[in-house]
């Protein structure tokens, strides 16, 4: 098995499915939760960029059917497994309004996680994009290695609780907000140093993660990119989440990805 960046193989746990318990629910932002589920079994084997299908199960009376991708935004000692959620339709307003003490189905962890390679990282959010980087600064920072978080939202209302993610990953991060409101104004790219010659990793809307790719063939930085695409299954059945490789090829995120090295994919096709 390849590595998400093609040297040494990031072996990958086989995904189980549980019935986990809600232990915490917490408004962070507008339309945004921070929510822990109780699952020491997907806790212990996820990597960052990993993500977990989660759904309410079809034992719910008027259940939706489908389960919805999230990132692992965070694993605690106890096997607690955080989510950023933010919701945009019927589904994620469903899971948005679980309380604590209900149990919601976990399906993970799936995907293809990043693979720092050892390196010095420059992490590159945009919007729900901070999920796997809250997972990914804590991990890096404890093996020594340097991590800069740059995290971008349209304005103030939309920015997830600083404070919480400085308890999460022991990082500041370095805020951009389009119309100023917080942080600093403009988009999250303005925070990219062309000299650095650390790992680039990027989470969020495509027209971001097109700008990064754009930016690393500049400046001949190393990237790698979470991909964020609808998914109906997350275990490669649908293909409802395909993305067109480098070779003309289309491959499935959810199981070829979600994390990519930016060379091998077809940005002119994203």
């Amino acid at each position: 098995m390849l590595s998400a960046g093609g040297g040494v193989a990031v072996e990958r746990a086989a995904p189980v499915s549980r019935r986990a318990t809600l232990l915490s629910t917490r408004f962070v932002a507008r339309d945004t939760w921070w929510q822990e589920f109780d699952c020491p079994d997907i806790a212990a084997a996820s990597l960052p960029g990993q993500f977990v299908m989660l759904g309410v199960g079809l034992d719910e009376p008027g259940a939706w059917l489908l389960p919805r991708p999230f990132s692992v935004g965070w694993t605690g000692p106890g096997g607690e497994v955080g989510i950023l959620l933010r919701a945009y339709g019927q589904g994620t307003r469903a899971l948005a309004k679980l309380e604590v003490g209900q149990t919601a189905l976990l399906l993970g962890p799936l995907g293809r996680p990043f693979d720092t390679e050892g390196a010095d990282v420059e992490c590159v959010a945009g919007g729900v994009g901070l999920a796997p980087f809250i997972f990914l600064a804590a991990r890096e920072a404890a093996a020594g290695r340097r991590v800069r978080l740059i995290y971008g939202e349209r304005d103030a209302e939309a920015v997830f609780d600083p404070a919480l993610i400085a308890r999460l990953t022991d990082h500041d991060p370095e805020l951009f907000t389009e119309d100023g409101s917080a942080g600093r104004k403009g988009l999250v790219t303005a925070g990219l140093d062309p000299a650095s010659g650390a790992l680039l990793l990027g989470c969020g809307p495509t027209p971001l993660l097109r700008a990064l790719a754009a930016f690393a063939r500049e400046h001949g930085r190393r990237l790698q990119v979470s991909v964020e695409e609808h998914m109906g299954c997350g275990i490669g059945t649908c293909q409802g989440c395909v993305v067109r490789g480098a070779d003309g090829r289309w491959v499935k995120a959810c199981i070829e990805g979600s994390v990519f090295p930016a060379e091998e994919l077809d940005w002119g096709a994203i």
